[in-house]
């Protein structure tokens, strides 16, 4: 349960400046962190930490495991003052951090699916040239680590195998064979090293044990680099609000090494796949294509696998934000042979015993329930009983059904994050601009002046701070007053998604100083 009065912003890391293709946990997440000291802002939201893929978009919602750490995210500055890299070999990077194009691609919904063609791309968008130039370059420095590490590193490194283990050695392995095979798809290996015939898998990471150690490395910068940033935040009284995504890719190490807790058929295909039925966002509905869990199989382990992964993910952040919840309740499962998410059913899942496992598991539950959408109500009563605070989005409050919404303004309540907009959301900007003439008239009635381009998304950033409910978050475009092609995610249009870059020197004094009079004005300093 959220505490006191409080606010925060919603930038990925990706998202941060960078001279090397994509935001990273170098000096502009430390500049971004003092710009939230400066501004009054107690939280930091983020998007999921985990790796992603040309495959399904480079979405951080899709990824080939629920463990590991998206090593683009890396610093190579860092590295470099490590004596990792050299001066020399960051030069390869000579690209203005903020260009961006645009790509088509055959992907599908934010939370794409497992198995997806190549990415057709009529220009590198800058995080796929950031994949093809980056990782040689991490390559070298886990390479140049593990010839040159002392005793003491050494140990550390080796603490962290130790510690991971659980997760990292299938990861590590998994992530070999598809390189070692250049076959990206899992159920296409091998059928001892797809069916994890305990000799094969021996073999295979004696064979690939360079390989192994490698990837291994890479992770552990990564942690290594995260938990620095979060100690530097903390000492600000800065906290973190991560991101799980319900829903794993079927190509993953997770389905791999896991097969049992997903509905597959006898060839380890998704009988199933996740989505969501249309809706606002899409009139044909998100087809996700991630494969559907078996409940039962998840509650006959008393839901170790979850359990693991929630405290995994919950040792990184103060505050995590389980993406989809309902999908713990009912979700919307769509057979694996249609093209949309139009044909599907509601189908309940073990909420109750999954609730007192997490319960079980951890005293006080840390999580913000992104109980969005429809059905929503059918979480409610086990959100109100566990005391955990939901999602309200003040967009979302204009509607018809204004006067008894539960996303207009009037009718929030304490215990929940209020937001302007989140990153399935256009820029508050370019949400007004498509508003229609009702919509807009129901905008000016409301606040009681005439709504326009140059005051809404002060208006809406006001409501968002001035609601009851204990903890506000803005994304950082709406901050910067950014119109729609400042868009970070449009759900169904997969390659075009998630490219969007905060440029350098746009977070300034100003901008800090307007964001904490509206901080201390709305008690939230």
């Amino acid at each position: 349960m959220l505490q006191q009065r409080s606010s925060g912003l919603l930038l990925h890391i990706t998202s941060l400046p960078s001279a090397h293709g994509v935001g990273d946990l170098g000096p502009e997440a430390y500049r971004f962190a003092d710009f939230l000291e400066a501004s009054g802002q107690t939280y930091w939201q983020i998007l999921p930490l985990t790796p992603v893929d040309p495959g399904s978009g480079f979405s951080p919602y899709s990824s080939p495991s629920a463990f590991a750490g998206n090593i683009l995210m890396i610093s190579l500055e860092k590295l470099s003052d490590e004596n990792l890299l050299s001066g020399d070999d960051l030069a390869v990077f000579n690209e203005q951090p903020i260009r961006t194009v645009s790509v088509t691609e055959p992907s599908s919904a934010d939370g794409d699916t497992g198995i997806t063609p190549a990415l057709s791309l009529s220009a590198p968008s800058t995080l796929h040239a950031a994949w093809i130039k980056k990782q040689p370059l991490l390559t070298q420095a886990a390479k140049t680590f593990l010839r040159d590490a002392t005793p003491a590193q050494r140990s550390d490194y080796d603490r962290f195998c130790a510690w991971q283990a659980d997760w990292l050695n299938d990861y590590a392995l998994f992530t070999a064979l598809q390189e070692s095979t250049k076959e990206p798809v899992w159920v296409r290996w091998p059928t001892e090293i797809v069916r994890r015939n305990p000799d094969a898998l021996a073999r295979q990471a004696t064979l690939l044990q360079d390989e192994i150690e490698v990837i291994k490395v890479l992770q552990y910068f990564f942690l290594r680099q995260w938990n620095e940033l979060a100690a530097y935040c903390y000492t600000r009284k800065i906290h973190l609000i991560g991101d799980i995504p319900i829903y794993v890719q079927f190509n993953s190490a997770d389905v791999w090494a896991n097969p049992e807790l997903f509905k597959l058929d006898e060839n380890f295909q998704p009988l199933f796949v996740a989505g969501a039925p249309p809706d606002y966002f899409s009139e044909d509905g998100q087809r996700w294509g991630n494969p559907i869990y078996d409940w039962a199989e998840h509650e006959r382990t008393g839901f170790v696998w979850w359990m693991r992964r929630l405290r995994h993910q919950m040792s990184l952040y103060s505050l995590t934000r389980l993406d989809h919840f309902l999908g713990f309740a009912v979700y919307w499962e769509i057979p694996a042979s249609e093209p949309t998410a139009k044909v599907g059913e509601w189908v309940k899942a073990p909420i109750e015993s999954f609730m007192h496992a997490m319960h079980r598991q951890f005293v006080q539950l840390p999580i913000i329930a992104e109980d969005l959408g429809a059905k929503a109500a059918d979480i409610q009563p086990y959100l109100r009983h566990y005391g955990i605070p939901g999602m309200r989005v003040v967009q979302f409050g204009f509607g018809a059904d204004m006067p008894t919404s539960t996303y207009a303004v009037h009718n929030h309540a304490e215990n929940f994050v209020v937001y302007s907009g989140t990153h399935d959301n256009n820029t508050t900007l370019g949400w007004f601009r498509e508003l229609d003439k009702l919509h807009r008239q129901r905008m000016n009635d409301y606040l009681g002046i005439k709504v326009t381009d140059k005051n809404v998304v002060d208006q809406v950033c006001r409501l968002t701070m001035q609601s009851v409910a204990r903890l506000a978050i803005m994304p950082i475009q709406d901050v910067l007053n950014l119109d729609e092609t400042h868009r970070m995610n449009t759900p169904g249009l997969g390659g075009r998604s998630w490219q969007w870059r905060l440029q350098p020197n746009q977070l300034t004094d100003e901008v800090a100083a307007k964001l904490l009079r509206l901080t201390k004005m709305t008690g939230r300093g």
